[in-house]
């Protein structure tokens, strides 16, 4: 989706959107010029041995990838053939349904996000693939019996799911519960079911990248809560955690040696 392709109904080119956003970092084409103009100028100083636009790009790619392996994992070793990716931004570059399909094609997928621009454009995005393997649907992970209803037209609760939060807690301040939302959810899937998260890393020490991420909260109007290993891990509580356990996203079995570390944990569980 560029400026030269039809705009879908309801989407503004000249306003830019977060999801878009993240897609032009990506390397994706699901963004517009104003997109691109917030992105270089927002993460211009980016720290870092590469900095500034490039330098983030090879960070976002990893957070990336990482879910690409945790997903890949989940429908290979542990025989997950449904998955529910909540607060997903656009599908695009190495997605959920992309790859978890890579390991076994029949799985399904349900996208969930709140922003109505996101779930438009998605679908239009997903236009060819939306069918009862697929569904892009418009819901809150602060209201989770709404969307676990809209989700039970494609996936069946009675089986186990890959429940996917990725990059999506630290959006939540403890105040809005998320440890209550998370087992609000977690009861409605059975064991055997898994849990992957990903999480901005507070690292105090780290005075330039924290000064980064201030800006871009800023810049971006989101305000991310940072938070340590051990404030990730509680949302494992009584699950059991996958080896290596919660880390670095280019510290979860990468397949070669990763780049520097983005400041992000990650991390999977299963349901006992």
């Amino acid at each position: 989706m560029t400026e030269n392709n039809p705009v879908p109904a309801g989407i503004d080119p000249h306003v830019p959107h977060v999801p878009r956003i993240l897609d032009y970092l990506l390397g994706g084409t699901a963004n517009f010029e104003i997109d691109r103009i917030v992105a270089e100028r927002a993460f211009a100083a980016w720290p870092g041995e590469v900095g500034g636009v490039a330098g983030v790009r090879v960070d976002i790619h990893e957070a990336r990838d990482s879910l690409r392996r945790i997903v890949g994992h989940l429908a290979g070793e542990c025989g997950i053939r449904q998955f529910l990716d909540i607060a997903s931004g656009l599908p695009t570059m190495n997605n959920t349904h992309e790859a978890a399909r890579a390991v076994a094609p029949g799985c399904r997928v349900v996208y969930v996000d709140n922003d109505p621009i996101v779930v438009t454009h998605a679908q239009h995005l997903l236009s060819s693939e939306i069918d009862k393997r697929t569904a892009f649907v418009q819901g809150d992970f602060r209201d989770p019996q709404d969307l676990l209803r809209k989700a039970a037209g494609t996936l069946d609760f009675t089986e186990p799911v890959g429940v996917i939060l990725y990059g999506m807690l630290h959006f939540l301040a403890d105040s809005d519960g998320p440890d209550r939302l998370l087992d609000e959810l977690l009861a409605a899937v059975p064991t055997g079911s898994y849990v992957a998260v990903s999480h901005f890393a507070r690292d105090d020490e780290d005075t330039a990248m924290n000064a980064t991420l201030h800006a871009m909260d800023q810049q971006m109007g989101e305000a991310v809560v940072r938070r340590t290993r051990g404030e990730v891990e509680k949302f494992f509580n009584g699950m059991d955690i996958v080896e290596p356990g919660v880390v670095r996203t280019n510290e979860w079995r990468p397949e070669a040696h990763g780049p520097r570390p983005l400041p992000m944990w990650c991390g999977v569980a299963r349901k006992r």
